[in-house]
């Protein structure tokens, strides 16, 4: 599918999105063709850019919205919410 998905998540762990899952979260998104953001609020950000990943400051408890369009986005939607359920435990799936 090509279309545009959209999928809420919430941050688990206790230091929030910190470096580690947010390079975990740049790596997965970098391996999509597709565009992907992550929102928190009003604010959305490129979810390859670690630092615009770490501008959101999203600590514990956050609830945040990622979003996909392009070819693969319902994959990458999927392999991204996982690694948020995980609490970024070791999921990383990349586009082949």
């Amino acid at each position: 599918m090509s279309g545009s998905v959209a999928r809420k998540v919430l941050v688990k762990g206790e230091n929030g999105l910190h470096l580690v899952p947010c390079s975990q979260i740049a790596q997965c998104a970098g391996g999509f063709d597709c565009e992907i953001r992550i929102l928190k609020g009003d604010r959305a950000v490129d979810a390859s850019n670690i630092f615009d990943l770490m501008s959101l400051n999203a600590g514990q408890g956050c609830q945040l919205e990622l979003q996909a369009t392009g070819p693969g986005s319902d994959e990458a939607v999927d392999s991204l919410a996982k690694l948020f359920e995980s609490d970024f435990q070791g999921h990383v799936k990349r586009a082949d």
